[in-house]
């Protein structure tokens, strides 16, 4: 009978175990945590730890059944005083031998024998051992195990329960203020996530904090496998219909209609659109059904104060959803009221969202369909599959075109269109929404802004109409450079202007005078046009290069010497005027180390100095005096295609005219003929990219006519607007190094 008892109390607390039992072996069991075993002369083996011994009682109470807990062993001690052992077992913690009796107590049997939750007695057969009892794993402490995994990170919370923490960041240590800036939560399913909200760090990650615990044996001996998360059934509660009814939902009384109606919004639109109000403490609450297909899934309320709240849980969609089923065009407003504006200027075919604007728009790199920001957007996907032409009617303000941004990117700039709201009638201010168009304007003026919205602009992506100001202008001469600028030099400005925006190369055999011609030059435009230059001259010192301009510029020799031709040298004070001129026009770059400088670095220098200076055109002279380190494998021909883009693309983008000089190759026979575009050294993108191609080509033979005679051969000239192919003649005045007009 006590054989029966025992056999049915084990089941009932969920042991299984062996089905071999004799009057030598009994197995009582209590609960799944604690334990005793009563036998006569048998091995007791439990995890990692063995008991061998004589088990002796002369009787058990309460059902033959003796359950204890080792912290109440002196208890249960006192109140069985017959009782003579003891053995009680809990999770991860072996028989004390202090409470065995005159059993042994020692580690227990080699991997392979008895386990977790495993009873073998020697009467016990091979076959018999296959059917032993096993209990199914525990739970280990959750609280202790995500302390330990959240110390990983340096995280340490007050508590490890699931909910909301606040604490010192460890990563920017809540700067100098210690800030607890760092956001903990731990939800019911045992995931850590957090955020810093300091601006300068950022730092977020998260962690399963939740494991099952492996057998008591594993752990006891750690040969425990990998814990799994924990995989909790998520209980499926099935949401309460919403309905009007349950939302005690109701007619709108006399005065809100009358609210609306000095909005711009007729009765007939609010009964459409299924508008209504709730009674919420005495005060009336405007109520905007939200449904899919006919039905109520949501419902945005709005007090009188402006004050706005949905149905806790409800699912996220658009409010008119069921107006652009099917739609090919659709219209996206950022409120409900708006929403009402459209639809009481005919279009049915719009939707609002249900959560306003965003601040800004994010950062947070590619977009995720399932942003929980944009989840309505992701829930009423399919009603956009179709559709081919989107227009973002989004409110007027900072956070208005930071929701039209984000929604481009989700739905694609190619099909989204964007409204430009006009001004109120006689005032400065434009209007911030549709409803203050519909207000200020009439329903006309509604219709006149959605039918005149504008392209979504797409990087890159240009329509000749973004350029008219510009063709208007350039129509007019309005700017007075378009066609280009004289160079100071008649002969020359039949065939040759400078046009801002375009690369000029220069070239021209060693001491044909290419850097003295483009100095005169920029002479020429400073005087007559007030240009001003960033000079990267890197064959010039700079006092030379400081010699030859002023010599151009205050048309007197620097030196009394013989290239002066006995003209007087610049006095005192003309020397200080040229110097308060050369500081105000020209700029430096130049490279103060011994390392060469490159295109790049250089480039870099020239913004700047056209944001600091506004200067108007670029020298680079020359280019084989610039690094070229050129990736392996790249020729010497693509990275001068490269490198001439990046120059253009300056050019084109600060309204800069660059002077590119770059020599010849060595010619081989040369007998005094100008070299042509081609014979530049390195490529012949050189003469492939440029807008403009001038060879400077002096006579060195008497013979053939005046020495002081210097041609100018434009050998290209993209814009036909500002010159052609040609040749002009200057002279070269040795002693102020300038040129003139050939008579």
């Amino acid at each position: 009978m006590a054989h029966l008892q025992t056999l049915s109390l084990c089941r009932s607390v969920g042991w299984a175990f062996s089905t071999s039992w004799t009057s030598r072996n009994m197995l009582l069991a209590a609960g799944p945590r604690v334990f005793c075993v009563q036998g006569f002369g048998q091995i007791l083996t439990f995890g990692s730890w063995r008991y061998e011994g004589k088990l002796q009682f002369s009787s058990l109470r309460r059902q033959n059944v003796l359950c204890i807990d080792r912290s109440k062993l002196q208890g249960f001690r006192r109140s069985f005083p017959d009782v003579r052992c003891f053995v009680a077992l809990r999770k991860s913690v072996g028989v004390d031998p202090a409470d065995s009796g005159n059993g042994k107590i020692g580690r227990g049997p080699p991997t392979g024998q008895a386990g977790v939750g495993e009873f073998l007695d020697d009467a016990t057969s091979d076959a018999e051992q296959d059917t032993v009892a096993r209990r199914e794993p525990t739970t280990i402490d959750f609280k202790k195990k995500a302390r330990d995994l959240l110390a990983k990170y340096s995280i340490t919370l007050p508590s490890y329960a699931p909910g909301q923490y606040r604490i010192v960041c460890p990563e920017c240590d809540g700067g100098s203020t210690r800030e607890k800036s760092l956001a903990v939560g731990i939800d019911e399913k045992g995931l850590a996530l957090w955020i810093c909200h300091r601006g300068t760090c950022g730092w977020k990650g998260s962690t399963p904090t939740k494991v099952v615990g492996a057998k008591e044996e594993a752990v006891l001996n750690g040969t425990a496998r990998p814990a799994k998360l924990v995989r909790e059934k998520k209980q499926v509660v099935k949401p309460q219909p919403i309905t009007i009814e349950s939302l005690a939902l109701q007619p709108l009384p006399k005065e809100v209609v009358e609210w609306f109606h000095e909005r711009g919004i007729s009765q007939a639109t609010l009964e459409d659109n299924q508008v209504r109000c709730i009674n919420a403490t005495g005060d009336v609450v405007i109520a905007f059904p939200y449904t899919r297909d006919g039905e109520i899934v949501n419902c945005k309320f709005r007090s009188v104060d402006k004050k706005f709240w949905q149905v806790k849980g409800a699912e996220k969609v658009f409010y008119g959803l069921d107006d652009i089923k099917h739609s090919k065009e659709i219209i996206i407003v950022e409120g409900e009221i708006d929403k009402l504006t459209l639809y009481e200027a005919g279009y049915t075919n719009c939707v609002s969202v249900p959560d306003g604007a965003p601040p800004k728009v994010s950062t947070d790199g590619p977009v995720s369909p399932q942003d929980k920001k944009y989840e309505y957007l992701y829930n009423c996907r399919e009603y956009f599959k179709n559709a081919t032409r989107i227009v973002l009617a989004t409110d007027a303000d900072e956070p208005g075109q930071a929701l039209a941004e984000e929604l481009a990117r989700r739905l694609g700039r190619e099909r989204c269109w964007r409204v430009k709201w006009p001004r109120r009638e006689g005032e400065d201010a434009v209007c911030k929404d549709a409803n203050e168009v519909l207000q200020y304007l009439g329903p006309e003026a509604v219709r006149n802004v959605i039918e005149t919205s504008e392209l979504y602009p797409i990087r890159g992506l240009f329509q000749f109409s973004q350029f008219f100001k510009e063709i208007d202008d350039y129509y007019h001469l309005r700017m007075g450079d378009e066609r280009g600028v004289s160079t100071g030099w008649t002969g020359l400005d039949n065939i040759y202007r400078v046009v801002p925006g375009e690369l000029t190369v220069v070239t021209g055999v060693p001491n044909s005078g290419k850097s003295e011609w483009i100095d005169a030059l920029l002479c020429n435009l400073s005087r007559d046009h007030n240009w001003s230059f960033a000079l990267c001259s890197m064959e010039n010192k700079v006092r030379e290069h400081a010699r030859k301009l002023l010599e151009k510029h205050l048309k007197r020799p620097f030196f009394d010497a013989p290239y002066a031709n006995s003209m007087p040298r610049m006095d005192r004070i003309s020397l200080e005027r040229g110097k308060r001129w050369l500081n105000q026009n020209f700029f430096l770059i130049r490279c103060e180390d011994d390392e060469l400088p490159s295109v790049d670095w250089v480039l870099d220098l020239a913004k700047a100095a056209v944001l600091r200076h506004g200067v108007r055109g670029l020298v680079i002279d020359p280019y084989n005096e610039l690094d070229h380190q050129r990736p392996s494998g790249q020729t010497e021909t693509e990275y001068v295609s490269q490198m001439l883009t990046r120059v253009k693309r300056f050019a084109q983008h600060h309204d800069c005219h660059v002077w590119f000089v770059a020599h010849p190759k060595q010619l081989q026979v040369w007998r005094g003929e100008a070299p042509g575009l081609y014979d530049i050294s390195g490529s012949a993108h050189f003469i492939n990219k440029c807008d403009n191609g001038v060879v400077i080509h002096r006579n060195r033979d008497p013979d053939a006519g005046p020495m002081d005679q210097v041609q100018v051969l434009v050998k290209k000239v993209r814009n036909k607007a500002a010159g052609t192919i040609g040749e002009a003649s200057l002279r070269y005045v040795r002693s102020t190094g300038e040129y003139e007009d050939a008579r």
